[in-house]
């Protein structure tokens, strides 16, 4: 349930941790996907290939586009998650709940 562009998402898996804890609860916004996007923020991503996942934006290219990474070493590279789009994110992560 979305209540004013917030909502809560359950997080599963290693990727962001410590950061994110497994099992954790984050609240994401998703109108402030709209303003301008920085390095080491959190976001929350509709993947093409890796469904919805959590990451820190690591860059933003000169063509816009974000290069996104975990904060465990088990997560996937940057390389390998690849480019994502404006389109693609679908809010900021604002506050961790952890389990």
């Amino acid at each position: 349930m979305t209540f004013l562009g917030f909502k809560i998402w359950k997080v599963t898996g290693h990727s962001m941790f410590p950061r994110i804890p497994d099992y954790s609860y984050v609240l994401v916004c998703n109108w402030l996907k709209h303003l301008r996007i920085k390095p080491e923020q959190t976001i929350l991503v509709q993947h093409r290939q890796y469904g919805l996942i959590i990451k820190t934006v690591a860059l933003i290219d000169g063509n816009g586009f974000i290069w996104c990474k975990g904060e465990n070493l088990s997560s996937l590279a940057v390389e390998q998650i690849g480019p994502v789009s404006r389109k693609q994110v679908i809010g900021r992560v604002l506050s961790v709940f952890k389990k």
